[in-house]
Protein backbone atom coordinates (compact mmCIF):
# COMPACT_ATOMS: atom_id res chain seq x y z
CA UNK A 1 0.00 0.00 0.00
CA UNK A 2 1.34 3.90 -0.64
CA UNK A 3 -0.64 6.76 0.14
CA UNK A 4 0.26 9.55 -1.98
CA UNK A 5 -0.51 13.11 -0.23
CA UNK A 6 -0.90 15.80 -2.59
CA UNK A 7 -1.91 19.59 -2.81
CA UNK A 8 -1.77 22.63 -5.65
CA UNK A 9 -1.12 25.98 -5.59
CA UNK A 10 -2.48 28.15 -8.28
CA UNK A 11 -2.56 31.57 -9.48
CA UNK A 12 -5.77 32.83 -10.13
CA UNK A 13 -5.13 36.37 -11.20
CA UNK A 14 -9.38 36.81 -10.55
CA UNK A 15 -10.60 35.57 -7.25
CA UNK A 16 -13.94 34.74 -8.80
CA UNK A 17 -13.14 33.22 -11.95
CA UNK A 18 -11.69 29.25 -10.25
CA UNK A 19 -11.14 26.65 -13.46
CA UNK A 20 -11.83 29.25 -15.81
CA UNK A 21 -9.16 31.45 -15.51
CA UNK A 22 -6.23 29.19 -13.34
CA UNK A 23 -2.87 27.97 -13.56
CA UNK A 24 -0.95 25.10 -11.70
CA UNK A 25 2.42 26.83 -10.56
CA UNK A 26 3.56 23.97 -7.95
CA UNK A 27 2.22 20.41 -6.91
CA UNK A 28 3.07 19.28 -3.69
CA UNK A 29 3.47 15.42 -3.24
CA UNK A 30 4.37 13.26 -0.32
CA UNK A 31 4.68 9.26 -1.32
CA UNK A 32 4.46 7.45 1.95
CA UNK A 33 4.86 3.53 2.03
CA UNK A 34 4.85 4.18 5.64
CA UNK A 35 2.42 1.81 8.05
CA UNK A 36 -0.62 3.24 8.25
CA UNK A 37 -0.47 4.38 12.12
CA UNK A 38 -0.14 7.30 13.96
CA UNK A 39 3.69 6.05 14.84
CA UNK A 40 3.90 6.79 11.12
CA UNK A 41 4.34 10.11 11.81
CA UNK A 42 7.65 9.83 13.99
CA UNK A 43 9.18 9.31 9.97
CA UNK A 44 9.05 12.46 7.95
CA UNK A 45 9.18 12.15 4.04
CA UNK A 46 10.66 14.69 2.15
CA UNK A 47 8.08 16.21 -0.12
CA UNK A 48 8.46 16.19 -3.78
CA UNK A 49 7.84 19.88 -5.16
CA UNK A 50 7.08 20.43 -9.05
CA UNK A 51 7.07 24.07 -9.29
CA UNK A 52 7.09 26.30 -11.98
CA UNK A 53 9.89 28.56 -11.12
CA UNK A 54 12.18 25.42 -11.35
CA UNK A 55 12.07 25.13 -14.70
CA UNK A 56 8.73 23.65 -14.97
CA UNK A 57 5.46 25.05 -16.87
CA UNK A 58 1.75 23.80 -16.14
CA UNK A 59 2.11 20.73 -19.04
CA UNK A 60 4.82 19.24 -17.43
CA UNK A 61 3.73 19.56 -13.53
CA UNK A 62 1.00 17.62 -14.10
CA UNK A 63 2.40 15.50 -16.35
CA UNK A 64 5.54 14.09 -13.81
CA UNK A 65 2.54 14.57 -11.12
CA UNK A 66 0.57 11.71 -13.71
CA UNK A 67 3.35 10.11 -14.01
CA UNK A 68 4.09 9.80 -10.21
CA UNK A 69 0.50 8.61 -10.14
CA UNK A 70 0.59 5.60 -12.64
CA UNK A 71 4.45 4.66 -10.97
CA UNK A 72 2.28 4.33 -7.45
CA UNK A 73 -0.24 2.40 -9.36
CA UNK A 74 2.06 -0.06 -10.93
CA UNK A 75 4.31 -0.83 -7.93
CA UNK A 76 1.78 -1.08 -5.35
CA UNK A 77 -1.84 -2.97 -5.19
CA UNK A 78 -3.52 -0.16 -3.22
CA UNK A 79 -3.19 3.29 -4.18
CA UNK A 80 -4.50 5.95 -1.91
CA UNK A 81 -4.74 10.04 -2.86
CA UNK A 82 -5.35 12.12 -0.05
CA UNK A 83 -5.43 15.55 0.32
CA UNK A 84 -8.01 18.56 1.33
CA UNK A 85 -10.90 19.69 -0.79
CA UNK A 86 -9.05 17.66 -3.29
CA UNK A 87 -12.69 15.90 -4.67
CA UNK A 88 -14.03 19.48 -5.46
CA UNK A 89 -10.50 21.27 -6.71
CA UNK A 90 -7.34 19.64 -7.18
CA UNK A 91 -8.66 16.35 -8.94
CA UNK A 92 -11.31 18.29 -10.78
CA UNK A 93 -8.65 20.78 -12.16
CA UNK A 94 -5.81 17.85 -12.65
CA UNK A 95 -7.91 16.10 -15.19
CA UNK A 96 -9.09 19.48 -16.83
CA UNK A 97 -5.63 20.34 -17.41
CA UNK A 98 -4.23 17.08 -18.50
CA UNK A 99 -7.30 16.82 -21.24
CA UNK A 100 -7.17 20.70 -22.12
CA UNK A 101 -2.73 19.31 -22.73
CA UNK A 102 -3.69 16.10 -24.38
CA UNK A 103 -1.99 14.15 -21.93
CA UNK A 104 -3.92 10.94 -22.78
CA UNK A 105 -7.03 9.20 -23.76
CA UNK A 106 -9.82 10.74 -21.78
CA UNK A 107 -10.86 7.38 -20.97
CA UNK A 108 -7.48 6.98 -19.67
CA UNK A 109 -7.15 9.90 -17.71
CA UNK A 110 -10.10 9.01 -15.56
CA UNK A 111 -9.48 5.67 -15.38
CA UNK A 112 -6.20 6.38 -13.75
CA UNK A 113 -7.68 8.49 -11.11
CA UNK A 114 -10.73 5.57 -10.39
CA UNK A 115 -7.95 3.38 -10.30
CA UNK A 116 -6.86 5.17 -6.99
CA UNK A 117 -8.80 4.78 -3.46
CA UNK A 118 -9.74 8.82 -2.42
CA UNK A 119 -10.20 10.02 1.11
CA UNK A 120 -10.41 14.13 0.91
CA UNK A 121 -10.58 15.36 4.42
CA UNK A 122 -12.56 18.02 3.56
CA UNK A 123 -15.17 15.69 3.18
CA UNK A 124 -15.09 13.09 6.16
CA UNK A 125 -14.43 16.34 8.84
CA UNK A 126 -17.77 17.11 7.87
CA UNK A 127 -19.16 14.53 10.28
CA UNK A 128 -17.07 16.29 12.93
CA UNK A 129 -19.34 19.38 12.05
CA UNK A 130 -22.76 18.33 12.01
CA UNK A 131 -22.44 18.24 8.41
CA UNK A 132 -21.63 21.83 7.70
CA UNK A 133 -18.92 23.06 5.17
CA UNK A 134 -18.87 26.82 7.46
CA UNK A 135 -15.59 26.65 9.34
CA UNK A 136 -13.75 24.15 7.78
CA UNK A 137 -10.82 25.85 7.01
CA UNK A 138 -7.99 24.23 7.15
CA UNK A 139 -6.11 26.60 9.45
CA UNK A 140 -9.19 26.67 11.63
CA UNK A 141 -9.35 22.86 12.06
CA UNK A 142 -5.44 23.23 13.28
CA UNK A 143 -6.69 25.85 15.14
CA UNK A 144 -9.51 23.47 17.20
CA UNK A 145 -6.82 20.90 17.25
CA UNK A 146 -4.55 23.12 18.94
CA UNK A 147 -7.34 24.07 21.22
CA UNK A 148 -8.01 20.28 22.42
CA UNK A 149 -4.55 19.57 22.63
CA UNK A 150 -3.77 17.46 19.68
CA UNK A 151 -0.55 18.76 18.59
CA UNK A 152 -1.21 19.08 14.87
CA UNK A 153 1.60 20.73 12.90
CA UNK A 154 1.94 24.35 12.32
CA UNK A 155 -0.40 26.37 10.58
CA UNK A 156 1.63 30.26 9.57
CA UNK A 157 0.79 30.62 6.39
CA UNK A 158 -2.84 31.31 4.48
CA UNK A 159 -3.74 30.62 1.04
CA UNK A 160 -5.83 32.95 0.51
CA UNK A 161 -2.51 35.34 -0.06
CA UNK A 162 -1.38 33.29 -2.95
CA UNK A 163 -1.91 35.72 -5.77
CA UNK A 164 -0.07 38.24 -3.60
CA UNK A 165 2.72 36.38 -3.24
CA UNK A 166 2.73 34.79 -6.70
CA UNK A 167 3.11 38.12 -7.76
CA UNK A 168 5.69 39.31 -5.85
CA UNK A 169 7.50 36.37 -7.19
CA UNK A 170 7.65 34.87 -2.99
CA UNK A 171 8.62 30.93 -4.00
CA UNK A 172 9.41 30.37 -0.81
CA UNK A 173 6.52 31.22 0.87
CA UNK A 174 4.38 29.23 -1.72
CA UNK A 175 6.70 26.38 -0.92
CA UNK A 176 6.70 27.02 2.41
CA UNK A 177 2.98 27.27 2.37
CA UNK A 178 2.48 24.03 0.40
CA UNK A 179 4.85 21.75 2.59
CA UNK A 180 2.86 22.98 5.59
CA UNK A 181 -0.81 21.69 4.24
CA UNK A 182 1.05 18.79 3.02
CA UNK A 183 2.39 17.93 6.40
CA UNK A 184 -1.27 18.88 8.20
CA UNK A 185 -3.02 16.62 5.92
CA UNK A 186 -0.67 13.74 6.46
CA UNK A 187 -0.95 14.56 10.34
CA UNK A 188 -4.76 13.97 9.81
CA UNK A 189 -4.43 11.11 7.85
CA UNK A 190 -2.52 9.27 10.40
CA UNK A 191 -3.77 10.64 13.68
CA UNK A 192 -5.83 13.95 13.77
CA UNK A 193 -9.00 13.07 11.63
CA UNK A 194 -9.77 10.47 14.23
CA UNK A 195 -8.97 12.32 17.56
CA UNK A 196 -11.04 14.97 16.32
CA UNK A 197 -14.11 12.51 15.13
CA UNK A 198 -13.80 11.14 19.31
CA UNK A 199 -14.04 14.64 20.94
CA UNK A 200 -17.03 16.10 18.36
CA UNK A 201 -18.63 12.31 19.47
CA UNK A 202 -18.00 13.80 23.47
CA UNK A 203 -18.86 17.38 22.90
CA UNK A 204 -21.78 16.70 20.97
CA UNK A 205 -21.67 19.73 18.96
CA UNK A 206 -20.26 20.84 15.95
CA UNK A 207 -16.35 21.20 16.00
CA UNK A 208 -15.41 24.23 13.39
CA UNK A 209 -18.83 25.60 13.41
CA UNK A 210 -18.31 29.37 13.44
Amino acid sequence: MVRLYIDLETYRPSPEKAFIDERIVLVGLIIDETFYSEDSLTTDIEPILLREWNGLDEKKIVTELQRQVRKALQNHGFTVICGYNILRFDIPLLICKSVHYSLGEHEAICQMWNNCFTIDYFQQLLAANNNRFKGLRLENVVKIANKFNLKPPSYELSGGHMKDLYEQEKWKDIEKHNIQDLKIIRWLDLYGAKQLFQISMKERKALFHE
